[in-house]
């Protein structure tokens, strides 16, 4: 339902690109504590916020966008199915500037919103998104576990694979980073999108490929996580001779 939601909010505007305005969110991260109030900003440039109707949605880890609510230019306010009056959109015209106030803040609400308007000819204006950073003490922190090559991989193939795989953290926002003997990596990884697992909370899986021959060299592989819930890296290192 809220997907439908959203999709009847991008064909609202009757606007043209040759209009277009472009919008800012300067702010990448607002913490709130729970029950509390957080306002996000949207700033327009080549554009009057008074003949503007403004969308919001929100990007939240393991799920699809959601739509949360279109403010129109006579400031009727449509939210969607699941948004409470608790979200309540406004706008400025002397400092050329849309909000949106979530009030009562609860863990829920910890996701991105971006505003952003959607033209009929197809062209898009979009902010940069903010996230709504709701914070708690008991934060579940992440496990990871560091898998060697498969040993039929490493007997038919000339490239091996580690497998990275993390797990039970909560909020779903994560840092993925492999390094060679201590030298960070960014060749030959793939990250999978984060996932929302039974227990709400989130995993993904990582992977580094490299030629057998740096395997076989005896260097010391390291998948660690930067997360949230704890101050330092969470990290498992691994090599050829661990595993023999």
């Amino acid at each position: 339902m809220a997907n439908l939601y959203l999709l009847l909010l991008l064909v609202t505007c009757p606007c043209f690109s040759d209009q277009a305005a472009t919008f800012r969110q300067t702010t990448p991260v607002m913490s709130v504590s729970p029950a509390n109030k957080v306002t996000l900003e949207c700033s327009v440039s080549n554009g009057n916020v008074e003949e503007i109707g403004m969308s919001w949605i929100r990007q939240t880890p393991g799920k699809a966008p959601e739509g949360v609510l279109y403010f129109k230019k006579d400031q009727t306010v449509y939210r969607a199915p699941n948004i409470t009056e608790r979200f309540v959109p406004s706008r400025d015209s002397s400092v050329s500037k849309f909000f949106l106030t979530i009030s009562d803040v609860c863990e829920t609400d910890d996701s991105v919103y971006f505003c952003f308007i959607y033209y009929t000819d197809g062209a898009q204006s979009w902010g940069e998104g903010t996230r709504v950073k709701v914070l708690r003490s008991d934060l579940p922190a992440p496990s990871v576990n560091l898998l060697p090559p498969a040993p039929k991989e490493m007997a038919s193939s000339g490239t091996i694979t580690l497998t990275c795989l993390v797990s039970g953290f909560y909020p779903g926002f994560i840092e993925v980073l492999w390094s060679v003997d201590s030298t960070q990596r960014s060749t030959g990884v793939t990250t999978s999108p984060v996932a929302l697992s039974s227990d709400q909370t989130y995993l993904l899986s990582s992977y580094l490929s490299m030629p057998t021959a740096e395997w076989d060299q005896g260097k010391l592989f390291s998948c660690g996580v930067r997360h949230e819930s704890r101050e330092t890296l969470v990290q498992k290192s691994i090599s050829i001779n661990t595993c023999k």
